[in-house]
């Protein structure tokens, strides 16, 4: 690695006025021979940061930059990445806004460490202020980062490192990046972990066991310290000593006696220390009692924080910077164009351009049955789209109870062949809808980085939307009353029926009992009953237990990211999900094919509102047609773009009716063309009436300077700035609507004074440089596939793990009985299970048969073939005193790229047959105990 031919300093930044002009004025003061340019990610100040910043970027707009994220963006490691991801040097330069560049030649200085190749990291000498408290200069002559000699940290110096204890490594770790500087080809392999604390200790312990150098360099030097009160210290100190424990393994006092003992100890050393000062009387004795508190604060602290139990994998350097990325949907292009699946095409081919492998998996439905030569449901076919692998899984959604609506067991194992062929480094889980919430857990157990987007609620509402049938909204989850509104599309087309009751049905909670008779009061008399009471029953208790289910899915994921602050704070708070794991990030969008076109007038001057996206009643549509009512007769027209079939849609029929002459449906219109339709809005309307979450119509208008009116709920308040770009109104109020559009039209100039501060848009360039970092960041945790999961390493792992109803194919008199499983009979019964060339050579198959004490004249038995060569026997059972779940465990030999495994009732060809209830069958890893002969059976009662 040679010495960096360029420099990037990169500041986090808020609130720092304090200090940030003089950091700003020394970085400017540097001599170098080095190219450097110095980028700013600041969190929100309100203290004129920012601005001054901006004044800097104005001056020297080709050295200094400035960028803005929200307060709930900001965390040590991930905005670091950020910084380090959107600027260009060789050399990352991390400056705090309170630490000053002691002179000229500091940037040289650091920069001079890196001619030895060996080193990766290096950081700066703290020097307290020269308006320090006497007690904090005090303190500092004992902290590392204050030291007056230069440390050169190796492993290889350190030959019995894996014996030394948590202590003695953590002295090993330090590093400060109050100031430091780390070379971007080795932050590419280990970005900054996320965490809240402690980046800069991860980050020096990940370089060192990768085999680098970190260095101290006690010439670099810059000024920096606080004058912290008792109470500060104690809780930084918490939080450090909760720190080494979850991620150190370290506890920083065994004891709350240590904290007595360490006092009394570091007592005689201050002591000293205020003596050598040349104090005395009573100045000294009160900074011998300021420097006492200080460390009973700091030990209390470190005492306190370090009982929690939680630990955390560490982290380790990558082998490549180049990762493989598995992102699952349940829509895609050509098959689908909403949002998520463009973001998720879009995002997919910005990694690909970036260098990484990425594939897709998405669910697809069939056009045909499997009897009209349909692919099986869970069969996957790839194909490719504009230079993306595609992994098609046919679904139809034909779901035999509604747990299987989340819970899909057929959907998870077809996930496993997935992961066993791809290999894949990270799953971005863009939606979990119409597959299964078990997926999640799934790729965990394949020991894979997991990050979920949540584009909308389904993680707590199983209509996606929180917003009933009948319009009403729902604040968060509603418990059991969310099985009334589920149940509403059944209610014999009286959609509000039962409704009504929704909020007191979530006031009985989990009460089993009440809420189910309360639902059956509801829905008494309705389509949804009809038939036997326990349907009923067995579908509330489905319900019930989505939310356990899909919430721990979502909460079992490395990372979650909202592309809307609103999304955000419903979903943590509804579903108690870790905040710190909790991003919110805008979607990136492509900008390429958008451009802010003149406003080409209306030729009968009329100011032109307009729609854009799908007319579907909860979009608001009827409200903004009944808002044209109001202004009828006035110079004012609204043109509606997208899909309109009044003949074949009813909605869209019902709107046709109420419209008057001054609503114009435009129709669908090609992608190319919208920069030309918004040079033909003055103003959007965006009036859905339910919680939209980060709509791509107002990303849109605000790249095309059109200013927007927006319901005054969930994202659409968020991201219009009433009286800014736009202004809101009250959601489905068509009244107020019409106000808000009667103001254009007595206000010539509202639409121009709305158009000059629109929010800066995330290209999709930026996003996959977020997302890059943070994959990165991700599976640089050390973690290991669980047993019997893809990827797992131990003897004896299951490879395959099937139900019976996840066979690709079903063959003569085959039924479906239970909830999992399938009776073969006489007559040619035969299932066919995929194996796509991943096995061969010996392994365990286990067959789980099910039988019935009722039926213990039936046989059980059968054969198993491989691509059509038979390969072992089924022993011959049938059932006992009870019923039985009986295992048998075959030895079989796989034959180079074997692509089916078949299971046929026939002993023989041609021979006897016999029945076959298959419940569940496992290939596994030939342990040294298996059998050699075929029949060995181990029983088991259901």
């Amino acid at each position: 690695m040679p010495r960096p031919r360029s420099i990037s300093i990169l500041m986090p930044c808020w609130q720092g006025m304090e200090f940030l002009e003089r950091a700003l004025v020394a970085i400017q003061g540097q001599t170098t021979e080095i190219p450097w340019d110095f980028l700013a990610v600041d969190s929100g100040s309100t203290d004129g940061s920012w601005e001054l910043l901006g004044e800097y970027a104005q001056r020297a707009p080709e050295r200094f930059r400035a960028k803005r994220i929200d307060q709930l963006e900001f965390d040590h490691g991930d905005t670091r990445n950020l910084l380090a991801a959107e600027s260009t040097g060789e050399l990352l330069v991390f400056l705090t806004q309170d630490a000053i560049p002691s002179g000229p030649d500091w940037l040289e200085t650091l920069a001079g460490n890196f001619e030895d190749e060996s080193v990766a990291a290096a950081y700066c000498r703290n020097v307290p202020r020269p308006d320090a408290a006497a007690v904090t200069a005090l303190l500092s002559a004992g902290d590392p980062g204050y030291a007056l000699e230069r440390r050169e940290v190796r492993l290889a110096d350190v030959p019995n490192y894996s014996e030394l204890g948590p202590h003695e490594r953590r002295l090993l770790y330090n590093f400060n990046d109050v100031a430091s500087a780390i070379r971007r080809s080795v932050w590419e392999l280990h970005p900054f972990p996320r965490t809240p604390f402690g980046e800069d200790i991860l980050m020096a312990r990940a370089l060192l066991e990768g085999g680098h150098t970190v260095v101290y360099d006690v010439a670099a030097t810059v000024e920096h310290s606080h004058d912290f009160t008792p109470a500060e210290v104690r809780e930084r100190a918490r939080i450090d000593g909760e720190f080494n424990a979850e991620w150190l393994d370290r506890q920083c006092l065994g004891s709350k006696a240590d904290i007595k003992t360490l006092c009394q100890r570091l007592a005689v050393e201050d002591g000293q220390a205020i003596a050598a000062l040349g104090l005395a009387g009573e100045r000294s004795q009160s900074l011998a009692k300021e420097a006492a508190a200080l460390r009973k604060a700091a030990f209390t602290g470190l005492f306190e924080g370090g009982r929690t139990s939680l630990r955390r994998a560490p982290t380790e350097m990558l082998p490549s910077k180049h990762l493989k990325i598995l992102f699952v949907v349940h829509g895609f292009p050509p098959d689908t164009w909403a949002g998520t699946e463009i973001y998720t095409f879009n995002l997919a081919q910005e990694l690909s351009r970036r260098g990484h492998q990425t594939v897709v998996l998405t669910r697809v439905p069939a056009a045909a049955s499997v009897e009209e030569g349909g692919a099986p449901d869970f069969s996957i076919e790839e194909t490719e789209f504009q230079g993306l692998r595609l992994l098609r899984m046919t679904h139809r959604l034909d779901h035999a109870s509604l747990r299987e609506s989340y819970h899909q067991p057929r959907a998870e194992a077809a996930f496993r062949r997935v992961l066993r062929a791809e290999q894949v480094d990270v799953v971005h889980f863009q939606h979990l809808i119409h597959t299964s919430a078990g997926l999640v857990e799934v790729a965990q157990e394949a020991g894979l980085a997991t990050v979920i987007t949540c584009h909308d609620y389904w993680a707590i509402c199983p209509r996606v939307q929180l917003i009933r049938p009948d319009g009403e909204l729902c604040p968060e989850n509603m418990g059991a009353g969310c099985f009334l509104c589920v149940k509403a599309d059944d209610n014999d087309g009286e959609k509000s029926k039962g409704l009504a009751h929704v909020p007191a049905a979530k006031k009985l909670g989990r009460a089993t009992g009440p809420a189910l008779e309360l639902v059956a009061r509801a829905l008494k008399g309705s389509a949804a009953t009809a038939g036997s009471p326990a349907r009923i029953a067995a579908e509330f208790d489905d319900l019930m237990a989505r939310r356990d289910f899909v919430e721990g899915a979502y909460g079992a994921a490395d990372l979650r990211i909202s592309p809307s602050r609103f999304l955000r704070r419903v979903l943590v708070e509804s579903a108690a999900f870790d905040p710190h794991r909790f991003l919110f990030s805008d979607n990136g969008m492509r900008t390429d094919h958008i451009q802010a076109l003149d406003k080409q007038p209306d030729g009968a001057g009329r100011l032109r509102f307009g729609f854009v996206g799908s007319l579907v009643w909860y979009k608001g549509d009827e409200v903004m047609i009944k808002a044209m009512e109001y202004l009828a007769g006035k110079a004012a027209v609204l043109n509606i773009y997208g899909d309109f079939r009044p003949e074949e849609d009813e909605h869209h029929g019902a709107l046709a009716r109420a419209a008057g002459d001054n609503v114009v449906f435009k129709g669908r219109f090609d992608n190319a063309r919208l920069s030309e339709v918004y040079a033909e809005i003055d103003v959007l309307v965006v009036p859905s009436v339910w919680y939209e979450n980060s709509p791509i119509t107002i990303h849109e208008a605000f790249l095309t300077r059109t200013p927007v009116l927006a319901s005054d709920i969930g994202g659409m308040a968020e991201f219009v700035n009433d009286g800014v770009d736009g202004l809101h109104f009250a959601v489905g109020d068509a009244r107020d609507l019409a106000r808000k559009m009667q103001r254009f039209l007595d206000e010539p100039s509202l639409v121009e004074k709305l158009s000059q501060d629109f929010m800066e848009i995330k290209t999709i360039e930026e996003n996959g440089a977020e997302m890059e970092f943070r994959y990165r960041s991700l599976v640089s945790v050390r973690r290991g596939a669980l047993p019997g999961a893809p990827g797992a390493v131990d003897g004896g792992r299951t490879l395959f793990d099937y139900g019976a109803r996840d066979a690709v194919l079903r063959e003569g008199p085959v039924e479906e009985q239970g909830a999992d499983m399938l009776l073969l009979r006489p007559g040619g019964g035969a299932l066919e299970f995929e194996l796509d060339g991943q096995l061969s050579g010996e392994l365990e198959l286990r067959v789980g048969i099910f039988a019935l004490a009722a039926e213990a004249n039936v046989e059980h038995g059968g054969r198993v073939l491989v691509d059509g060569i038979q390969l072992a026997t089924l022993e011959s059972v049938r059932g006992g005193d009870e019923d039985a779940l009986l295992w048998q465990s075959l030895s079989l030999v796989l034959p180079a790229g074997a692509q089916r495994l078949r299971l046929e009732c026939a002993v023989s060809d041609g021979g006897p047959e016999a029945h076959l209830r298959l419940k569940q069958l496992s290939l596994l890893e030939a342990a040294g105990g298996a059998s050699e002969q075929a029949g060995t059976v181990e029983e088991k009662l259901a």
